[in-house]
């Protein structure tokens, strides 16, 4: 099985103030997901504060993940699932919320993307008011819309706080992934992903204005926490620690993939 450690670095106040850390640089644990064979995700009865992860997902009714490519958000979202086991979950990946780095290449999704935020907030809304067993669970949302579009096009800014606004009347939590500096190198990298995705990388950086792909990561992170500090939504920063990887053989490309240990 794979051991996976999960620190909050700054929440809301939906923990007790014993719970909580003080600043991103002190992470306290706050519990250890276990992976067994079977795929399922347990925290460890060793963590004093293993409850209070599960405690914020049942708590609330629109959990969010947020982070830069490489922090763990499908590991995390999968994680979650796992606690909701007994609730409608409407969970949802990057690509259906319009956040696929194969959609940012279309003209107009900026655009498109705000429109989408008003229109999505509002059928959230409207499920959660006539199904109160519903759980939204979505890989990536508002915080992402405004890295990607506000902050560079303030034009959409008055719309966009419009959509907070409606997620503010909501019991909303947003899990920022973090990674350290010294992480985002290697876990951004994805040499098992198309060439096509590696080629678009190395557009954006320049269309962008940036010199590396870890600059334009650490400028996407700290922009994901000050917009989460602007939006005064309810968030946590969650760091999941990976084991060394291990190598294997999958099709015609090395995959990288977590060290298992029987």
């Amino acid at each position: 099985m794979r051991i996976v450690p999960v620190y909050v670095a700054r929440d809301s106040a939906t923990l007790k103030p014993e719970n909580r850390a003080i600043t991103s640089s002190a992470h306290r644990p706050l519990t250890r997901i276990t992976r067994g064979r079977g795929g399922a995700y347990s925290p460890s009865n060793q963590d004093q504060n293993s409850g209070a992860l599960e405690r914020i997902a049942l708590n609330s009714r629109v959990l969010i993940i947020e982070g830069i490519s490489g922090s763990g958000k499908d590991t995390f979202q999968a994680y979650l699932k796992d606690k909701l086991v007994n609730r409608h979950v409407y969970d949802y990946s990057e690509g259906d919320l319009l956040q696929s780095w194969k959609q940012l290449q279309i003209e107009g999704i900026f655009a498109l993307r705000i429109q989408f935020l008003k229109l999505f907030v509002k059928y959230v809304q409207d499920t959660l008011g006539r199904d109160e067993n519903a759980v939204f669970l979505l890989n990536r949302f508002h915080l992402s819309t405004y890295v990607s579009t506000v902050a560079r096009q303030p034009k959409f800014l008055s719309e966009y706080d419009k959509v907070v606004e409606t997620l503010r009347t909501l019991p909303v939590h947003v899990f920022i992934l973090q990674l350290e500096p010294a992480e985002i190198e290697e876990r951004s990298l994805h040499p098992e992903r198309s060439s096509t995705w590696q080629k678009h990388q190395e557009d954006i950086i320049k269309t962008e204005g940036f010199s590396t792909r870890y600059e334009r990561y650490v400028w996407q992170q700290q922009a994901l926490f000050e917009a989460a500090t602007r939006d005064r939504l309810p968030y946590s920063v969650v760091k999941l620690e990976f084991l060394p990887h291990a190598w294997r053989k999958t099709g015609s490309y090395n995959k990288r993939q977590p060290l298992i240990n029987a």
